[in-house]
């Protein structure tokens, strides 16, 4: 019985470390857009969208529950709204992950705000 085991893993290895490599290489391994893919994107689909906080745009306001801020890319920044309650960790030049969509007036209206860490992603709440 062992020997059918030992038989089975050998076969499965290679398997797995095929689906594991074309995985990471293939477009669904893109976690998020950059703000320069997304600037220049035309499509008002939903999105996830990544870049840092350019440094002094957030704005609270706090009858609305709603965060101003802006992210920024190499060439291109995106004025973001969020409603709702950001993670301990959001702050000025931190990166961040947003899922939402472009609203009319060109800024995105972000659903989630994620911070991401240098070993881990910390959601919102």
């Amino acid at each position: 019985m062992n020997m059918k085991i030992v038989i089975g893993v050998i076969i499965l290895l290679p398997v797995l470390a095929h689906g594991a490599y074309a995985l990471a290489t293939s477009p669904i391994a893109d976690y998020y857009i950059t703000v320069d893919q997304y600037a220049a994107r035309s499509a008002n689909t939903p999105v996830r969208i990544g870049g840092q906080v350019v440094p002094g745009s957030i704005r609270w306001d706090n009858a609305t529950r709603t965060m101003r801020f802006t992210i920024a890319g190499e060439n291109a920044q995106v004025n973001i709204v969020y409603r709702g309650v950001a993670p301990d960790s959001f702050r000025d030049g931190v990166t961040t992950i947003l899922d939402g969509a472009r609203s009319a007036d060109g800024s995105f209206l972000a659903t989630t705000l994620t911070v991401k860490c240098p070993h881990q992603y910390l959601p919102a709440g």
